[in-house]
């Protein structure tokens, strides 16, 4: 998942806030020292990576933003992503993991 910082946030405090918002998960988060720089319609952005550790057998309530969540292996998830950028980080997440 991805989210914007509201002004003056740190990265690390917006993917702890996103990560509740869209997910009502709470836990460790890991600083996965990954950044890449993308261009919108309307101004160049910055996403940060980070690993959410959560407790076993957790599960997500998403919020009125998605339509389903599930779990899914390290393998499942990169045939999801459509992004290098986001492989990229989801390799740093498994080898912290």
């Amino acid at each position: 998942m991805t989210g914007k910082a509201d002004e003056g946030e740190s990265p690390a405090h917006c993917a702890e806030r996103e990560a509740f918002e869209e997910t009502g998960l709470r836990g460790d988060l890991v600083d996965l020292h990954f950044k890449h720089g993308y261009r919108d319609q309307r101004r160049e952005l910055e996403e940060h990576a980070f690993l959410l550790r959560v407790a076993k057998k957790s599960e997500p309530a998403v919020s009125e933003e998605h339509v389903s969540a599930r779990w899914v292996t390290p393998a499942e998830a990169k045939k999801m992503l459509e992004w290098e950028a986001h492989k990229d980080a989801l390799a740093l997440a498994l080898d912290a993991f």
